[in-house]
């Protein structure tokens, strides 16, 4: 597993994928926070006054919607498209250690990219007394949502064959679970399921943790999603191998 993690690691960091998501994400979240401002209300870091980092963090899931499911879009359709996801399998290794392996060079590579925002938690902070508490229960939560998107591109990009396919259905799936518990999103749905959208709502939980309250509920919705997907890719390895 942590071979196949290497060899994985080694591959983005051997193309262009994993500085442009580098630069992409460090770009979208401090360019967001110091000058556009988040989507739809156009709120800075000037604009708003203060050392709080609610704001900034809130811009994280808009931002991973796109960029997880671009990072993980080449983790299977080329090997599925080449041919070479049947050679895989052909060695010594079993299926959940190819997928976990995948997933962890997914996960160091977002831990790596929020690494890289630290210096703007740092100079609100020169600005004022800034409450760390909540900035490291953002940046865990920012882990657990990175890891269930990462799963769920996983998953879809072991079904599909290209990686534009993966890409957007991985997408569309990561902003449903996002939207959902929206005020908007639960006009457009019957009052009955208001109370589960609410539950799955990646926002929600995201947005608590972000806090600095490590939720036990939380962390564990994050963690079963992601391992459900991850087990659901498993499953689609287990399937292909035995055809």
């Amino acid at each position: 597993m942590n071979t196949i993690a290497w060899k994985e690691l080694r591959s983005f960091l051997n193309s262009p994928i994993a500085y442009i998501f580098l630069i992409a994400f460090t770009g979208w979240l401090a360019g967001s926070y110091f000058v556009w401002g988040k989507v739809g209300q156009g709120v800075t870091f000037f604009s708003v006054g203060n050392t709080s980092l609610d704001v900034y963090f809130s811009l994280v899931p808009q931002a991973f919607v796109l960029l997880i499911p671009a990072l993980a879009m080449r983790l299977w359709p080329d090997e599925i498209k080449s041919g070479t996801v049947e050679l895989l399998m052909t060695y010594p290794v079993r299926s959940w250690e190819v997928v976990c392996g995948k997933f962890l060079a997914g996960i160091w590579l977002i831990a790596l990219g929020l690494l890289f925002t630290l210096p703007v938690p740092w100079t609100v902070g020169a600005y004022g007394d800034l409450d760390w508490g909540p900035v490291w229960g953002a940046y865990i939560a920012s882990l657990f949502l990175g890891g269930a998107f990462l799963s769920i591109g996983l998953f879809m990009g072991a079904l599909c064959s290209e990686q534009v396919t993966a890409f957007i259905v991985t997408a569309a799936i990561c902003l449903l679970f996002v939207l959902m518990g929206d005020t908007l999103i639960n006009l457009f749905i019957p009052k009955g399921l208001h109370a589960l959208s609410n539950a799955l709502s990646f926002s929600s939980r995201f947005n608590y943790l972000g806090r600095g309250v490590v939720d036990v509920a939380d962390t564990f919705y994050f963690g079963s999603v992601t391992a459900v997907f991850l087990m659901l890719n498993v499953t689609v390895l287990e399937t292909r191998k035995g055809a």
